[in-house]
C-alpha cells in the first residue's frame, strides 16, 4: 500500500542541516514514539521532516538564525511505505489528515521540544477520498487488490462497475482536430485500465457533451471542465 505525494519536483539531492535524533510526537491524542526528526534542504527550501518505519512527512519551514523554525504554508511531501498492512495504512492516512487539519504537533525529544502546526484543506479532501475508496473496496471484497499497486483511480472505476453505476463528471480536453467532427457532435474517448491481481481489466468509455464552436480553435479542440459521462465495461484477460 505505497502512497507518495509531493509539491516539489524531486526529493533527491537533499542536504541534511540538522538532526534531532529520536523524537516522540503527539497529534490530537495520537502518540507516536521513536520518530526520527530532522531539518533538510531541497533546492534552497528547508523542510522539517518526521519519519518512522511506516511513514514520513516533510513540511516547509522558515529556519531562523537561533535554530528555531516555523512552518510556511507552501510546500510539503509525505509518504506511507509499502510495508503497511491495510489496518496500519488507514491509521497513517488518518494521521496525515490530523496533520493537515492543522492540529498541533507536540514534539518532545532529547534535542527538541516544541509545537508546530500546518494546514492544507486540499490534502484533507484527497486523503478523505482515499480513505473512502479503501472502505468501498472492503464492501465488495476487493481490498486485496490494493496490495497489487493498482492506481486508486482504476480501483474507483472497479467499484463503480461492481455497483453497476455510471458516472457523470467533467474533463479538460486538448486534441488535434478530429476528422469529420462537427459542432454539436460528441467525443468518445476509451482507456483501458489494467487491474493487477484480477481476472479482468476495465474499459473506460468517456462520452463528452456536444462540442461547441468556441471549443474548436486553430485546428484544435480545447475544452475546460467539459461535462461527460463515464461507462465501465469488463475485459476478460487472455
Amino acid at each position: 500500500l505505497p502512497l507518495e505525494v509531493s509539491t516539489i519536483r524531486s526529493l533527491d539531492n537533499s542536504i541534511l542541516l540538522k538532526t534531532f535524533g529520536i523524537t516522540d510526537i503527539n497529534i490530537n491524542d495520537i502518540l507516536l514514539k521513536g520518530c526520527q526528526s530532522k531539518i533538510i534542504e531541497i533546492n534552497g527550501r528547508k523542510f522539517y521532516e518526521i519519519k518512522n518505519r511506516e511513514f514520513k512527512v516533510g513540511l516547509e519551514i522558515e529556519l531562523k538564525k537561533d535554530g528555531s523554525f516555523k512552518p510556511i504554508l507552501n510546500n510539503y511531501y509525505y509518504k506511507i511505505y509499502k510495508n503497511n498492512n491495510l489496518k496500519r495504512f488507514i491509521f497513517n492516512v488518518n494521521l496525515l489528515k490530523n496533520i493537515f487539519t492543522g492540529n498541533t504537533i507536540d514534539l518532545k525529544g532529547r534535542f527538541l521540544t516544541g509545537k508546530i502546526s500546518f494546514e492544507n484543506r486540499i490534502e484533507i479532501m484527497k486523503l478523505s477520498l482515499l480513505e473512502e475508496e479503501i472502505f468501498n473496496l472492503q464492501k465488495i471484497g476487493k481490498e486485496k487488490l490494493l496490495q497489487e499497486e493498482n492506481s486508486f483511480y482504476s480501483l474507483a472505476l472497479l467499484f463503480l462497475k461492481e455497483q453497476e453505476k455510471d458516472m457523470s463528471t467533467w474533463i479538460n480536453i486538448k486534441l488535434s482536430k478530429v476528422e469529420n467532427l462537427n459542432i454539436g457532435d460528441t467525443l468518445i474517448i476509451k482507456n483501458i485500465h489494467e487491474i493487477k491481481g484480477n481476472d479482468y481489466d476495465l474499459l473506460e468509455i468517456i462520452e463528452t457533451s456536444p462540442i461547441s464552436s468556441k471549443e474548436i480553435q486553430d485546428e484544435k479542440i480545447i475544452g475546460y471542465k467539459k461535462t461527460c459521462k463515464v461507462k465501465i465495461e469488463k475485459i476478460l484477460k487472455k
